[in-house]
């Protein structure tokens, strides 16, 4: 009686995470270390994404893969307890990616669209259309002057 094995050499990447990287800006241009506290939900759910995060630069946000247009809802809160908020909705495509039968589903995005309000956001820029497993910057956002 003979025994065969067979083994197959899966491929699936380490870091399969597909986010949205978001870098803070002043209106300079220059990046700015939030010392406010912000949250960002997703509108429509009770889905925080970003829970009271101070001291950051950047972030990173995950994309709705069923929908075409992401909601989002940032408050900024100031040491004082000032809040401001803003809705930035983010037009996308999704794109179902296979790296093979063993490894997990993933979705890329293309970014088509950012529009925001004006409270603590003055713009918005997209810097790479793109968001799949790259870690790389995707938006960024130039707070008003009366953020920090």
């Amino acid at each position: 009686m003979s025994l065969t094995q067979s083994c197959s050499e899966v491929d699936c990447p380490l870091d399969n995470v597909v986010v949205m990287t978001c870098g803070l800006y002043d209106a300079n241009g220059s990046e700015q270390n939030l010392t406010d506290s912000l949250t960002v939900m997703a509108a429509g759910t009770d889905s925080i994404l970003l829970n009271g995060a101070q001291n950051v630069s950047s972030f990173a946000l995950p994309m709705n893969y069923v929908a075409d247009v992401d909601t989002l809802i940032f408050k900024f809160t100031e040491v004082d307890g000032t809040s401001y908020i803003d809705t930035l909705r983010v037009s996308h495509t999704n794109e179902a990616h296979f790296e093979s039968l063993d490894c997990p589903l993933s979705f890329f995005h293309e970014i088509k669209d950012v529009v925001t309000t004006h409270n603590a956001i003055d713009s918005v820029a997209i810097v790479r259309k793109q968001v799949n497993y790259e870690d790389v910057e995707n938006l960024k956002i130039y707070l008003a002057s009366h953020i920090e």
